[in-house]
């Protein structure tokens, strides 16, 4: 049996009727303890009765289901946003498996970039689009902490930890989707709204 981590379901009902499949999936991916790539399916149907449950008719169990189905591919590398991925015959993820068995466990902010920059040639959020080159930091946390099974705050700090030291740089903080990238491709991709 599963245990619900109810902060979980709290951050859930708190979005309540705007809380989408996909942000659902990540709170359960994030913040349940599991030591395999994804999370099972009896997991997730767990969080979907627990939220059932506790949220005033509010959360559509079944619509749930059907948009976790519907979503679901087979595919080991990124296919887009929308997607989610099977890990194995009982496990999903938000983000591929190639992803997971690449960089699993690793909370190495640089290796990420690195990896998505070089094999995630798919990965749209690595583009030229907003404040330049790179990865947007939201997005950079997310990856890290569902693939590195790690705290999205301590991510964060070695974010900010790394642009301290100059490992990373980044866009404006201030600009909503700032995107990160290694400090050796800054003189390569230069955001083209910075002066030299």
């Amino acid at each position: 049996m599963t245990s619900i981590n109810e902060n979980i379901i709290s951050e859930a009902q708190d979005r309540n009727q705007n809380l989408l499949a996909e942000e659902f999936l990540k709170l359960i991916e994030t913040y349940h303890p599991h030591e395999e790539p994804g999370v099972s399916r009896e997991t997730v149907a767990a969080y979907s009765e627990a939220l059932t449950d506790g949220a005033d008719g509010s959360f559509d169990r079944g619509t749930f289901d059907e948009t976790v189905n519907a979503r679901l591919t087979d595919a080991d590398t990124w296919v887009d946003a929308d997607s989610f991925y099977a890990l194995g015959t009982d496990r999903v993820s938000i983000y591929p498996g190639s992803w997971h068995d690449a960089l699993g466990r690793s909370t190495d902010v640089r290796e990420y970039v690195r990896y998505l920059r070089d094999e995630a040639d798919d990965f749209e959020a690595f583009g030229s689009q907003g404040t330049g080159a790179g990865i947007p930091e939201s997005d950079l946390i997310d990856i890290v902490a569902v693939v590195g099974r790690t705290d999205p705050d301590a991510v964060k700090a070695r974010i900010e930890d790394l642009r301290n030291d100059g490992e990373i740089v980044e866009g404006p903080d201030q600009h909503p989707a700032a995107r990160v990238r290694l400090a050796e491709d800054a003189d390569e991709v230069q955001d083209p709204t910075l002066d030299k």
